[in-house]
């Protein structure tokens, strides 16, 4: 196998989307009548939404990855919380782990919000996985026009692309460590 691609995310950019996605939610939660006001219950709030948003968003990947037979590694570098995978990983289950966070929380942030109760917490929680959810929907969209029997390793800045060399192509086979 060769490597093709190195993809490192451009993260001031992220953190603008992310900002920007802020105050859109901002607005539309002064539209929807949802208090949105400055207090110690809303920085509450959101400092729980954020911790419970994180594990989940964290756990989903790691459970994705490992329902899909990956070993999730889980790491820590502040501000970020990781799970990252030992290996390369087919890029199919790569970017399905990468979107299920985002899908998974939001359309159940989304329902129970519907359903009132806690729309405070609920709506925080949606924020803050939309947001948190950027640099994987990058890698997902990275990932979606490049080929389709790549591998992807993680690194330390983003993540690699790898596809099988011209002896692999040539019927000779694909290594077996990938």
């Amino acid at each position: 196998m060769r490597k093709s691609a190195d993809h490192t995310p451009a993260r001031a950019i992220l953190g603008m989307i992310g900002v920007a996605m802020g105050v859109l939610a901002g607005l539309l939660n002064a539209h929807l009548g949802i208090d949105m006001s400055l207090s110690p219950s809303l920085m509450g709030w959101l400092l729980v939404s954020i911790i419970i948003v994180v594990f989940l968003h964290e756990g989903l990947h790691a459970a994705v990855g490992g329902l899909l037979g990956h070993k999730p590694l889980f790491g820590l570098q502040l501000p970020l919380v990781y799970v990252t995978f030992p290996g390369k990983v087919p890029r199919g289950h790569y970017m399905l782990v990468a979107l299920t966070p985002f899908v998974i929380l939001n359309l159940l942030c989304g329902f129970l919000l519907a359903r009132g109760g806690l729309n405070v917490f609920f709506d925080l929680s949606l924020i803050v996985n939309s947001i948190g959810s950027m640099g994987d929907i990058w890698v997902v969209l990275k990932l979606a026009g490049g080929p389709k029997g790549a591998w992807i390793q993680d690194t330390k800045s983003g993540f690699e692309v790898w596809v099988a060399d011209e002896r692999a192509k040539a019927g000779l086979g694909i290594p077996k460590e990938v």
